[in-house]
């Protein structure tokens, strides 16, 4: 063998010694240490210790910031330890090292993370960071408005709904979580926009635009006391609006409206131009004798009937005495032809049914002096046997009496009863010895108009 052969052989042999040391070295090395090119979650942990590896993954990622965006505006950012941001890595860490060849001839790894199972974030501070970063970003923005039935001259249409600028809690926070699971510095949050929840192609919106407009024309009647009052399209138009996805009345201008029926009509609490029999017309001041419209149970009933999208006609609900059917819609007709009419100044009392004089007798009222019988319309409110009237008399003591017949007609206790202590009627005696309120009446007579009577009988008193 030639002396340069021997040479060469000689540096070659040495060349793979050290090859084969750094072979060696490098399989050694990285049996402990991660291979070059080796990211989880995008951190490079290329020749880092296991100890060094899991440091610097927690470390990237409590340390990365996001940047929330609207299509290309930036809108603000925010780090992973605001967010809470943690990890999970040293599991697969510890799987990585232990699958790696490191005898392999190769110098790169790829060992990326597939699964968002590593990263931890913490739920309060995330929905702590949102409301905080909401309550900035939406101020000034346009919220969504549902789409809604709105009011015309004389009709209703729908006014589309409008596109919102502010921004969804929800759909944000995904936005937030989604990012930072696949480490991505940048949040969209384009489609995070909040939507109306109403659209004008809504097919509940539709039907009840159709029923609206079926209601804006109907016609309502009341008759009353035996008059007839319409309710009007137009009327109706005013009252009707849409509220909260529902078909609504104005319920104070209907009561307004009811108010106005009930003036116009109702006799309760008027003074009635009335036909004596031996004075001619008198004035008579009101008492509890009348009626007038329930507004609180009307109110409802009216609202029904508009709703139903009908055309009706109906009697409102009225409360108190001398209502009539039969046109008795004014204070000065609803006493009717039934009464019982007591003249003080006569010291009489007359029983009128069905237009006939049926009773007349002489009577005593009250002592004008502290004790007079109230004048006013008045109305039979009761009829009881064998009771016992007890009162004060003007020395202080107290009296009980005793009567077969009791009718009571105001609400202070004042009736028409049967006063055997009476020894006379009619004329002056009243003055001296009159009751202390009640229509005395001679006991054979007010037997005859408790039977002849019934509750809610007028008694007209002046």
């Amino acid at each position: 063998m030639k002396k340069g052969t021997k040479i060469l052989l000689s540096v070659i042999g040495a060349a793979v010694v050290v090859l084969g040391a750094l072979y060696t070295y490098r399989g050694v090395y990285y049996q402990s240490h991660f291979l070059p090119g080796t990211k989880v979650e995008g951190v490079d942990i290329s020749k880092l210790s296991y100890p060094q590896a899991k440091h610097k993954v927690a470390k990237t990622l409590r340390d990365s910031n996001f940047t929330l965006y609207d299509q290309k505006t930036k809108l603000t950012q925010v780090s992973g330890k605001e967010l809470g941001i943690t990890q999970n890595s040293a599991a697969y860490l510890k799987k990585v090292m232990r699958t790696q060849n490191s005898w392999l001839p190769t110098t790169t790894v790829k060992a990326e993370s597939t699964t968002n199972t590593m990263i931890n974030i913490d739920q309060q501070k995330l929905n702590q960071y949102v409301d905080q970063t909401l309550t900035t970003l939406n101020q000034g923005r346009q919220a969504p408005q549902d789409a809604k039935i709105v009011k015309t001259n004389d009709n209703y249409q729908i006014e589309p709904e409008v596109a919102g600028q502010t921004f969804d809690k929800a759909a944000v926070t995904k936005a937030v979580k989604e990012a930072v699971s696949k480490g991505q510095p940048k949040v969209q949050l384009a489609d995070s926009h909040q939507q109306a929840k109403v659209t004008k192609n809504d097919a509940q919106l539709t039907e009840q635009l159709a029923k609206i407009k079926k209601i804006n024309t109907i016609t309502g009647k009341y008759t009353i006391a035996g008059k007839t009052e319409t309710i009007t399209p137009a009327m109706i138009h005013q009252w009707l609006g849409y509220s909260d996805g529902k078909i609504t009345l104005d319920q104070t201008a209907m009561k307004a409206y009811l108010s106005s029926l009930n003036d116009k009509y109702a006799t309760y609490n008027k003074s009635r131009q009335f036909k004596s029999t031996k004075r001619g017309v008198v004035t008579v001041p009101a008492g509890i004798y009348g009626w007038s419209i329930n507004s609180a149970s009307e109110l409802p009933k009216l609202t029904d009937a508009i709703l139903a999208g009908k055309d009706f006609t109906r009697e409102p609900v009225i409360v108190g005495t001398g209502y009539s059917k039969d046109g008795y819609g004014d204070a000065l007709s609803d006493i009717g032809n039934t009464y019982i009419e007591v003249d003080k100044q006569n010291q009489h009392m007359w029983v009128y049914m069905n237009g006939q004089l049926k009773i007349d007798t002489d009577v005593v009222t009250g002592n004008p002096n502290g004790h007079d019988t109230p004048v006013g319309v008045w109305a039979i409110w009761a009829k009881e046997r064998n009771s016992t009237l007890r009162g004060e008399n003007d020395n202080g003591s107290k009296y009980a009496s005793k009567v077969a017949y009791w009718m009571p007609i105001d609400d202070t206790g004042v009736g028409i009863h049967d006063s055997p202590w009476q020894p006379q009627y009619g004329g002056d005696w009243y003055k001296t010895h009159g009751s202390h309120g009640c229509i005395n009446t001679p006991p054979a007579t007010v037997a005859k108009i408790f039977n002849m009577v019934s509750t809610g009988m007028p008694v007209v008193v002046f």
